[in-house]
């Protein structure tokens, strides 16, 4: 059913001196640790979904998310290590999701048609990386992105056309096979820590996969402790509860038979920022206080807004658990926010 590509089991680790400064005591799943170009939570689905395109045959992998997407990235490169070819599709930024000092910068400098062709060719982060795996990047608009669907479709017909056969990815890896990945994880962590002395878990929620195979693990395996997903996108927190009652609902075709009532799923809203990929000032100064102090490094999409949301819904004396998700490629995209003026 999976194949083994992640660096199993990743280390839960103690916050010493942020517990200290918060007190509240705060552990760490270093799940940003399962792997290196494949790092990040990701991998964790990707072992069941490519185990799937294997087993039917396929040689080519649709998948989709933003331009700086950590799963299409972690897609890309496990294609490759599996002799399969990855074609990306790639939400465009928009225009207000960029840095304006930088978009300035570059306006300024592309004055003819050749310069502007130089900059729109400069990438890095996740998009660097995607682009040296020989990773087939197809870009779409944010309303061809609302109809994915259909997009994948209309290149699925081209490409089996000329004998490819496709397996379609959704956005996350997120959908019940890819969410098995997560109950799997809560079964690893049932052997390095006790789960139920924990007054909740921390984690981000981009697509909702993740958030779905932990609550879905810990019912499973017996386990009440409650799971916080910190919304990361401008999605309202009902659309991701929706999705998540479906993909457990949906994980009985794997064996996991578990009931899992609304008010269970705690999603909150209040942490997403200005836009999704973009963090607030806030989220740039978590990211700084906890590598300089815990040398734990955060990304500016998921994980920093996950953690300051954390922070300021946990209570003093609680025992937590922060969920890292990865996404540190992500940082070199947004370099400028680090740099002071």
């Amino acid at each position: 059913m999976k194949i083994s590509l992640a660096k199993l089991p990743t280390p839960i680790e103690m916050l010493t001196r942020l517990g200290k400064r918060y007190e509240r005591e705060i552990l760490v799943k270093r799940d940003d640790m399962t792997e290196f170009i494949s790092s990040g939570n990701k991998i964790r689905k990707l072992e069941f979904l490519l185990a799937d395109a294997l087993r039917q045959g396929c040689d080519t992998v649709f998948t989709c998310g933003g331009e700086q997407s950590n799963h299409a990235r972690a897609t890309a490169h496990l294609c490759v290590k599996l002799g399969l070819k990855p074609v990306l599709f790639l939400r465009e930024s928009q225009p207000e999701q960029g840095n304006n000092s930088m978009r300035k910068i570059r306006n300024f400098f592309a004055s003819d048609e050749a310069e502007r062709s130089y900059f729109k060719e400069v990438v890095n982060g996740n998009l660097l990386i995607d682009k040296l795996l020989g990773a087939q990047i197809v870009f779409v608009t944010q309303q061809q992105y609302s109809r994915i669907d259909e997009v994948f479709e209309e290149y699925r017909q081209k490409y089996e056309s000329q004998g490819r056969r496709v397996y379609v990815i959704p956005e996350g890896g997120s959908n019940a096979l890819g969410a098995l990945g997560y109950v799997w994880a809560v079964a690893e962590m049932t052997g390095q820590i006790d789960l139920s002395q924990f007054d909740a878990i921390y984690c981000a929620v981009g697509s909702g996969g993740t958030y779905a195979g932990l609550l879905a693990g810990l019912r499973f395996l017996g386990y009440d402790t409650p799971v916080v997903g910190i919304n990361v996108t401008k999605r309202e927190a009902s659309h991701f509860a929706e999705k998540v009652l479906k993909i457990i609902d949906d994980l009985s075709k794997y064996g996991i038979r578990v009931k899992v009532q609304p008010d269970e799923v705690k999603i909150l809203d209040d942490f997403s920022g200005p836009a999704y990929a973009v963090p607030t000032e806030a989220d740039i100064e978590c990211i700084k206080m906890v590598a300089s102090m815990e040398g734990l490094v955060l990304d500016p999409v998921y994980t920093a807004k996950t953690f300051r949301g954390m922070l300021q819904t946990s209570k003093r004396g609680q025992r937590i658990l922060f969920i890292h998700t990865g996404g540190t490629f992500g940082l070199f995209a947004q370099a400028y926010r680090f740099i002071e003026p």
